[in-house]
């Protein structure tokens, strides 16, 4: 990675933690839908970055805003879970001929279908993990899913919405 792919990364960090803590904290739509801003972070690293360090950064960044939450690592634990799945769920979406210098996996390099595919699941699987760590097991099992089901799209379509507003389209 470049320095500037560095100082990129580094400025990202402090975006999304500071926007997600001091601003979409308290955004819920009907009791149901959370909006995750943060994990973007987390999706949009470089592909060229290492399992270990990945799921460092993670973690890093989800404990950070659990310091926000105050809600004792749920969203770290969540946060490594897809930081180890998205090598193997990037192996399974990858073309047989592998990408041309791909280096960050977003709509700038990517198609909107390709990222649909990407970031989706790992969306849901991060609110999986986070909403039913969070409440401690299956008791509540569909209304917990429906927070989980609701949370994907708010936070699927925050994401994208961010990235047509503030990212510049490869052209």
């Amino acid at each position: 990675m470049s320095n500037r792919t560095y100082i990129s990364v580094i400025v990202s960090f402090f975006l999304y933690v500071l926007l997600q803590g001091l601003l979409l904290k308290n955004f819920i739509l009907f009791d149901t839908a959370f909006c995750f801003l943060y994990i973007a972070f987390i999706l949009l690293l470089p592909l060229e970055l290492g399992p270990l360090i990945l799921m460092v950064i993670s973690f890093v960044t989800g404990f950070t805003v659990d310091l926000f939450y105050d809600s004792l690592g749920v969203n770290a634990a969540a946060s490594v879970f897809i930081s180890f799945i998205r090598p193997y769920w990037l192996s399974l979406i990858t073309p047989r001929g592998g990408y041309e210098e791909i280096v960050i996996p977003n709509l700038k390099t990517m198609d909107f279908g390709w990222f649909f595919t990407y970031s989706l699941p790992l969306i849901f699987i991060h609110q999986f993990v986070l909403f039913f760590l969070e409440a401690g097991g299956f008791g509540m099992f569909f209304f917990t899913l429906s927070k989980v089901f609701f949370s994907t799209l708010l936070t699927f379509f925050v994401i994208v919405l961010t990235q047509y507003l503030f990212y510049k389209k490869a052209v």
